[in-house]
């Protein structure tokens, strides 16, 4: 019964109900505990890294203001599951990549935010933050600086920890020159203002992550190099069931989790 195609299917169907369970119920008192439980699916959750993924980007696109709190989580699970969170930073630079090819402002603004968090957890490497303002800044509308200066402000202090800070400057120089064109709607003219002043107090006030956030031990997290420039494919076909995925499980599943070998 167990190895039958009906057996798998609904186990994989039960599977899929408790990630969305789990991820929906995570806030910045429990996010432990919650990745812990993730976690506990060992082999199931690569398997199930498609439906993970779909989960943790719908529940951030339904709260947005809860970025920290899932970019958090994405970071603990990723640090023993990488190719879990190499799919998600993959999802989430083609929706933002979408988002702006369909001039879709709210969603931009959306994935840029989970982007900069991502950033912030040190998922996904700082190069993918200079294309994204680069991209913006090339395309100098208003909706694009204002989500250009948003992102700039909420990673701005891990860049500064991680980039040259000439590249940096660059760029504010570059939102400058934009402000003194006077083309922008006057909230989005304000916003850049805020920028300059906050790059020149090195982002004090704008934090890249908390105390509360900060759950994976240093030296542990695993950084994904994924670039607007990759061609980059969603897996879209990990969303589903496939009978053939139970195969080779165990061999999945010490080739994908981090610190197999050292347990053996």
């Amino acid at each position: 019964m167990e190895n039958s195609i009906v057996y798998q299917r609904l186990k994989w169907q039960s599977m899929e109900k408790r990630i969305n369970q789990l991820v929906s119920k995570v806030n910045i008192s429990n996010i432990q505990p919650v990745a812990d439980q993730i976690m506990n699916l060992q082999q199931n959750l690569i398997t199930a890294r498609g439906p993970f993924c779909r989960a943790i980007m719908k529940s951030q696109s339904g709260c947005p203001h809860s970025s920290d709190v899932y970019a958090s989580l994405v970071a603990i699970i990723n640090s023993k599951f990488p190719d879990v969170g190499l799919l998600l930073v993959k999802r989430v630079v083609l929706q933002f990549k979408e988002a702006y090819d369909h001039k879709d402002e709210k969603k931009l603004r959306k994935t840029s935010k989970f982007l900069a968090h991502l950033i912030n957890q040190e998922v996904v490497y700082e190069v993918v933050a200079l294309d994204v303002m680069l991209l913006l800044l090339g395309n100098p509308s208003s909706d694009n600086i204002g989500v250009a200066v948003s992102f700039c402000l909420e990673c701005g202090q891990s860049l500064l920890c991680s980039i040259p800070h000439h590249k940096i400057d660059e760029i504010i120089r570059e939102f400058n020159r934009v402000l003194k064109k006077g083309v922008l709607r006057k909230s989005v003219q304000v916003s850049i203002v805020r920028l300059l002043a906050a790059r020149r107090s090195r982002f004090r006030m704008y934090p890249c992550t908390s105390h509360e956030l900060e759950l994976v031990e240093f030296g542990e997290q695993v950084t994904h190099e994924v670039s607007l420039l990759h061609d980059i494919s969603p897996e879209t076909s990990l969303d589903d069931f496939d009978p053939k995925s139970g195969l080779d499980e165990c061999d999945m599943f010490s080739r994908m989790m981090i610190g197999s070998r050292d347990s053996d």
